[in-house]
């Protein structure tokens, strides 16, 4: 896997208000990865910057990136040349599998939340969508149909998805599609789970012109579709 540039995002702009703690540091970098604003072959900021981005001291900075080493997620090097490199963690599928399996109930209520958070707020952007949120959309979409990696795709659906709620006008509920796909997705991506590209697209799309048209219910039934046809492609990989 070839190094990438350095992150582009700000992550100043990440947070509503700087985060406190190591621990805090590393919550917000396994969302920013789980997201998939973070990718695998993504340098970070260096020390400085990034701390001052996140308002910590570089000692806590340099305590998360220690966690996130021993996890496998980040390579450290050191010197002029050196930083923090995102990994594409690569445990073993079968203990991630079961932890999933024992984890079965939650994500099963996490399934539900989404339904009735996204497929809401799927309702309130057919009514309350402006230009700008139906642009926002559309450039989603094609980052998605052009995506070669499942990194790419993630990226790509997170906006699609992100923008429909911002879209809502709701801040809760566009903070709320953010959280649920952080805790849905972060045992995901440690598997060799395959994002089904063509068929996230197809059901955008359906969601797109539902919006687009300022059908409210038609905006929800396809969004309870596209969720319901993400679950069972999800217990299809997990067996559960």
């Amino acid at each position: 896997m070839g190094e990438r540039d350095e992150a582009h995002r700000d992550f100043s702009r990440a947070v509503l208000q700087p985060v406190s703690g190591y621990q805090a540091v590393v919550g917000f970098l396994r969302r920013e990865m789980a997201l998939g604003r973070i990718r695998p072959g993504d340098r970070l900021p260096p020390e400085r910057r990034l701390a001052e981005q996140l308002g910590v001291a570089r000692e806590t900075l340099r305590q998360a990136l220690r966690i996130l080493e021993g996890s496998g997620q980040v390579v450290i090097s050191r010197g002029a040349s050196g930083g923090a490199i995102v990994q594409d963690a690569a445990l073993d599928p079968r203990l991630i599998r079961e932890e999933v399996r024992t984890r079965s109930a939650e994500i099963g209520e996490l399934t539900e939340f989404r339904v009735i958070v996204e497929s809401g707020g799927a309702a309130l952007a057919a009514a309350r969508r402006t230009d700008d949120d139906l642009e926002a959309m559309v450039l989603a979409q094609r980052d998605l149909a052009a995506s070669e990696t499942k990194a790419d795709s993630r990226i790509a659906d997170t906006d699609f998805h992100i923008a429909l709620a911002e879209a809502s006008r709701n801040a809760l509920v566009r903070d709320a599609v953010e959280e649920a796909r952080v805790r849905m997705f972060e045992s995901v991506d440690l598997m060799s789970f395959e994002f089904v590209k063509e068929s996230s697209w197809g059901a955008h799309e359906k969601i797109l012109d539902a919006v687009r048209r300022g059908d409210a219910e038609g905006a929800a039934a396809a969004m309870r579709a596209h969720l319901r046809t993400t679950s069972e492609e999800f217990a299809r990989v997990v067996d559960l």
